[in-house]
């Protein structure tokens, strides 16, 4: 049985993937607020792009740690687009923090941005060392756009 995704807004988007904020819905009306990642449309076509996305995505399916954002689902919509459905983070992501220090002539502050160096670097280095649940493999992911965009602060810690 299939959860039902309903888009409520877009987030953002770059060259390959666009990103929005939605609910999953399940019986009896429970609602839980999700991130849906939706490769772009004209992408959908390039089989060797739809093949490594869905080894990434499958990859991310193992991935359970405080500072790594986890994946619920793989889908493929209606129109034949791919999708992921992720935790949603209620916060805003590590370059609109430093816009805003900028903005407001606020020098860093030095334990703010370790403390989010290190846990950074505690996601990272989980799934750089994570091993597959039934065979010990190690999987060897390696994040390849660590960029502030996409380190997300939580509102809540």
């Amino acid at each position: 049985m299939q959860a039902r995704y309903t888009i409520l807004e877009r987030l953002g988007g770059g060259g390959q993937a666009e990103v929005f904020k939605g609910f999953a819905e399940s019986i009896q009306g429970f609602k839980k607020p999700v991130a849906i990642k939706r490769v772009l449309p004209n992408l959908t076509t390039n089989e060797l792009f739809v093949r490594m996305f869905l080894d990434e995505a499958r990859l991310s399916l193992f991935l359970q740690h405080a500072n790594v954002v986890q994946v619920f689902d793989i889908s493929k919509a209606d129109d034949g687009t791919y999708f992921l459905v992720m935790e949603f983070v209620d916060g805003c992501d590590l370059k609109a923090l430093i816009d805003h220090e900028i903005s407001n002539k606020r020098s860093a502050n030095i334990a703010l941005v370790l403390h989010i160096v290190i846990e950074c670097c505690k996601g990272l280095h989980y799934a750089h060392t994570l091993e597959h649940p039934e065979t010990g493999a190690p999987l060897k992911i390696v994040h390849r756009d660590v960029s502030p965009p996409n380190v997300l602060l939580s509102y809540s810690g």
